[in-house]
Order: C-alpha cells, then structure tokens, then sequence
C-alpha cells in the first residue's frame, strides 16, 4: 500500500511543510528539493513522479489540465491566499477521509477539506 507522500509545489507556504511534519506526514517543499525557480514540467513533474510525491499547488493553470500519466497525483489549491495552517488541515482531512492512498484518485480539490 502505498503511503501518503507530497511534494508543496513554490506557491505553497513552507510552514504547510512544517505543520504537516509534525503530524509524521511525508513532505518536501520544492523550495528545499528542487530549488527555487523550478520547472513544472522539467523538473517538479519528473521528480514528483520519481518519488510517487503527489503535487500540492494553487498553480491551477499548469497543473489543472494535465494528463494522470504526467503525475503521481496532483492536489489543486483554488484559494492561494489560505493560510498555511488551513492548507496543512485540509491535506490532513483528506489523508484521514481518504484512508488508503489507494483510494486517491490521482486528482483533488483541496478547498472543500479547509
């Protein structure tokens, strides 16, 4: 089965990374991955599939499209003025009402979990 793993795409407050961490979530910012500047598609995406990281962003116009075979999962932000501790929550919400990662889809709307 496998586990819960993100990658917090640069527009995602790095404190989201803090806050899920303390709760034993897998979490990587690209900040700290990857650098700032990062490519979606010549490096955030590759690397997230690599790592089976399911993407976190409020980037909706790059990532809102894409093919599932381009991705390990992606999660939309639409409201990028949430505070961090909010996005944090949602993604916790959705692990707990999702259970199993299995169970994930490959695409989600993080807005309703806030």
């Amino acid at each position: 089965m496998p586990e819960w793993r993100f990658l917090l795409d640069e527009n995602i407050d790095p404190k989201t990374a803090t806050y899920l961490r303390k709760e034993g979530v897998d979490v990587e910012h690209v900040r700290d991955t990857l650098g700032e500047g990062a490519d979606d598609e010549a490096d955030i995406l590759p690397y997230a599939r690599e790592t089976d990281r399911i993407v976190v962003t409020s980037d909706v116009s790059d990532f809102g499209a894409l093919n599932s075979d381009a991705h390990a999962g992606v999660v939309l932000l639409y409201d990028d003025t949430m505070a961090a501790y909010s996005v944090a929550a949602g993604l916790l919400g959705m692990i707990d009402a999702y259970g199993s990662r299995d169970r994930f889809g490959g695409r989600e709307r993080l807005d309703p979990w806030c």
